[in-house]
């Protein structure tokens, strides 16, 4: 009789390439540098929206408050607007945000130079 034996083979691990830790380039910034921008976008975005709320607390008891608060939520709708493209990579509102935003900054305008709307 006659042992047959198996060969057997060890197969080797597939080898996983660990990621260079380089920053990615991307249109001239790195992914660092656009991270904090937008961040700062938010922040910013943040703030108009204190600002309209305290200046809308203002506004009951003053009337001259009106056309800050126009402003103001012109300067916020366009920053959402941006959020939304860039951030957060939505189109959905982004177009009613700049037309909102657009007109908001247009009443504004003209309410500081005495013309009414």
């Amino acid at each position: 009789m006659t042992k047959t034996t198996k060969k057997t083979t060890k197969r080797k691990k597939p080898q996983v390439k660990k990621p260079i830790n380089k920053p990615i380039k991307t249109e001239e910034i790195t992914l660092e540098e656009a991270e904090s921008f937008y961040h700062v976008s938010l922040l910013a975005q943040a703030v108009c929206v204190v600002g309209v709320l305290f200046i809308s607390i203002l506004a009951i008891f003053e009337n001259s408050f009106t056309i800050p608060i126009e402003v103001l939520v012109g300067i916020t709708l366009l920053l959402m607007a941006y959020n939304n493209i860039k951030l957060f990579k939505r189109k959905g509102l982004t177009i009613v945000y700049i037309i909102f935003g657009i007109i908001s900054l247009i009443i504004g305008i003209l309410g500081y130079f005495g013309v009414t709307v």
